[in-house]
């Protein structure tokens, strides 16, 4: 394990970064969702009197108290915040000012041109989001999946779709002028007639940013597990008729799509520099990874009592060159219309994309994707043909083409 941040190999000053802080905890573990497979139940439910929850937030602190010195002497300026989870919006106004407390004491926030804060429509009230505007956020994802309540019901959700549009309304009048929903489609049974009365609710409200994500059947989940039980069943061609479906809707009503799942504008420059590289970040939190100086850090999912015993301490680094990173890099930036430039690419692992791309497993991955889409690949970097993203990302989804990187963390 190490305590050390390593920079980028000498100051460089204004050089920007992304800070993302994780919230691992959440009211419900929803029957999809693979990012909080690995915590227990026990831990994912603390509430705010507990004193392992108020340890953990005690542990955020110190941790963003230790190594925001090294990074603010390595020249880094933070322009995007991200607070993601698990549920952000789960905290209580006490805690969020003790976090927010933090970073605004230790970094120089205003050059900030994007903080979002994750939610749940359940957690939210006018007072928390009142609260949210005032410590800088001014973007919001609000985690809806379905305007269906039976739908809601057997993914785990537990709110109901009433609330969902009670908490985008409340995002709208605190202020929150930038506001996305993320929505699910593919689901086992689930028919197109129902993709499209969830999408025609949604551009009912004050929302100007899509997260439209393919149904992903990763291990760990519960709905993986009834699939592989013969439960329920993928239909890999009703979820491409279903996202077709959605993202033609969408467009219908003007919210193009820039990358796989991600629909509208301004775009989440959150998403663009993990799928793209395009900055170095640091991850605060049991659960959270980060990239600095070419170096990938890693607080492991589920391990919230050593992470708070330990808080300076991170639990993997290792070079940003791994090949299995390379698989998770390039994973996510083949959803995108860019895919990865290979200058980038070289200054945040310290490698040349070409030589990446030459390892063993890597040069397998990239032969699935090319039987699956058309594979660009010349002397800016690597891509999709932009009409084959979505579907070669839904068809690899469906055999696990990328379930070695799920380990990865949030």
């Amino acid at each position: 394990m190490s305590t050390t941040l390593r920079g980028p190999g000498g100051t460089v000053a204004g050089q920007p970064l992304l800070i993302y802080v994780n919230v691992p905890f959440c009211n419900s573990k929803c029957h999809f969702c693979d990012w909080v497979t690995e915590v227990p139940l026990a831990d994912l439910r603390l509430t705010p009197d507990s004193s392992p929850r108020q340890r953990y937030v005690a542990a955020l602190v110190e941790q963003i108290e230790t190594h925001a010195p090294t990074l603010n002497d390595y020249g880094y300026r933070p322009e995007i915040m991200y607070w993601g989870g698990g549920t952000a919006s789960i905290l209580t106004i006490d805690e969020i000012e003790s976090v927010t407390g933090a970073l605004s004491s230790r970094f120089d926030l205003d050059g900030l041109t994007e903080a979002t804060i994750e939610g749940s429509p359940e957690s939210m009230d006018p007072d928390k989001l009142k609260v949210f505007r005032a410590a800088g956020f001014n973007r919001i994802s609000i985690g809806v999946q379905s305007f269906d309540d039976e739908r809601l019901r057997r993914i785990g959700r537990v709110h109901s779709a009433e609330q969902a549009v009670r908490a985008v309304e409340m995002a709208a009048a605190a202020g929150f002028g930038n506001i996305n929903i993320d929505l699910i489609v593919g689901f086992p049974g689930q028919e197109v007639d129902e993709v499209s009365r969830t999408i025609r609710r949604a551009v009912t409200l004050p929302v100007n940013h899509f997260s439209v994500y393919p149904y992903r059947p990763t291990d760990g989940t519960v709905m993986r597990k009834q699939v592989r039980r013969g439960t329920s069943r993928i239909d890999v061609d009703e979820q491409q008729r279903s996202y077709a479906h959605a993202r033609d809707l969408l467009a219908q009503y003007g919210f193009d799509e820039y990358a796989t799942a991600y629909f509208g504008g301004p775009r989440c420059e959150s998403d663009e520099v993990y799928y793209k590289l395009t900055m170095d970040w640091i991850g605060f939190g049991s659960g959270a990874n980060s990239l600095i100086g070419t170096r990938f850090l890693l607080n492991d999912r589920g391990s919230l009592h050593r992470f708070s015993a330990a808080p300076q301490r991170f639990d993997s680094d290792i070079p940003a060159s791994s090949p299995h990173l390379t698989l998770h890099f390039l994973a996510q930036a083949l959803t995108t219309v860019d895919g990865m430039d290979a200058r980038t690419f070289q200054l945040r692992t310290g490698r040349s994309l070409r030589a990446a791309c030459e390892e063993p497993a890597v040069r397998r991955m990239l032969e699935q994707v090319n039987r699956r889409g058309r594979l660009i690949v010349d002397s800016r970097g690597i891509r999709l043909h932009r009409d084959d993203m979505a579907a070669a990302y839904i068809t690899m989804n469906s055999v696990d083409l990328y379930a070695a990187t799920e380990q990865l963390g949030a």
